[in-house]
């Protein structure tokens, strides 16, 4: 049966990574995306309060096996940016630390984003920074294949800030088209994670994006949003057609884990389980229409 799984998202770095876990397994979840940097910082590695030592990896498996859950997989540091200051080889030297730490935690698969160009919107620079990418992820390729870690290329938008508004618009990654171009230029070792709420919010035909990607697809981040901004909601608290996409899921064969990516930042601790549990509940019928199990 495939796994229920949550994200850290919004209480991991209140918590702890322990008491994260424990919080995981009492909603009722069996796999965790664990993420491998704080929300505060996120271009930087970190196991959960500042922790990057990889013997500290293998305890939080220790722990999370002991409690019956695994890690379904982890998300690599992401922001950078190629006129910020974020050069390959230094992106490149992070992404190698998380997929150490992601074996270390038992995973196989570990999301990550692409560099991107401050101005690369809808088409413009857009094969240039594919290209970029592509050289980046081609040399990280044999390292992942030395640890026997699959990393998941996840669906992008970008924002502008022009005249007082904010719009998030296409970049690179922004279609199951361009992600599949991406996935099948790299071969083994890399696979699709695609984020429900980004394809969304770029005006994607989210079950065609599905059949695009087809096989590709190993992995999701599940959250809703009104088509507007990156909110991270509980799924139905949206506009998004989620049915639609369970649909398609269940059309092309989908074979990974039901992960939900909800941001539980402003839940107040004391309610969080209650929050959790409705993501979990859901996660529960989308796994019945998908595989007819018992709700």
């Amino acid at each position: 049966m495939r796994k229920l799984s949550v994200a850290g998202y919004g209480f991991f770095e209140r918590l702890g990574p322990e008491q994260s876990l424990r919080l995981v397994r009492s909603a009722g979840f069996d796999a965790i995306d664990y993420p491998l940097y704080d929300e505060g910082k996120r271009l930087f590695f970190d196991l959960g309060g500042g922790r990057t030592n990889l013997s500290f990896a293998k305890e939080m498996r220790a722990l999370a096996e002991d409690l019956g859950i695994v890690v379904g997989q982890t998300h690599a540091p992401f922001g950078y940016r190629e006129d910020d200051g974020s050069t390959k080889d230094g992106v490149l030297d992070v992404y190698k630390r998380a997929a150490e730490a992601t074996a270390a935690l038992g995973a196989k698969h570990m999301v990550v984003h692409p560099i991107k160009f401050e101005n690369c919107r809808f088409d413009f620079r857009r094969e240039e920074c594919f290209q970029l990418n592509l050289e980046l992820f081609s040399r990280l390729r044999p390292f992942l294949e030395e640890v026997g870690v699959t990393a998941l290329l996840e669906n992008m938008f970008i924002t502008e800030k022009k005249d007082g508004f904010t719009r998030l618009l296409p970049t690179i990654y922004s279609t199951g088209a361009e992600l599949a171009r991406a996935k099948d230029a790299l071969g083994d070792n890399f696979g699709v994670c695609l984020d429900s709420g980004h394809a969304f919010i770029t005006k994607e035909n989210i079950p065609e994006t599905v059949r695009t990607i087809g096989s590709r697809l190993l992995a999701l981040h599940l959250h809703d949003n009104t088509g507007d901004r990156d909110d991270h909601l509980p799924p139905y608290f949206g506009k998004m057609p989620l049915d639609a996409l369970v649909a398609a899921l269940k059309e092309t064969g989908y074979q990974g884990n039901l992960n939900f990516e909800v941001r539980f930042t402003a839940v107040p601790q004391t309610e969080l389980l209650t929050a959790m549990r409705y993501v979990h509940d859901v996660g529960v019928s989308f796994r019945h229409n998908l595989d007819g199990e018992s709700l």
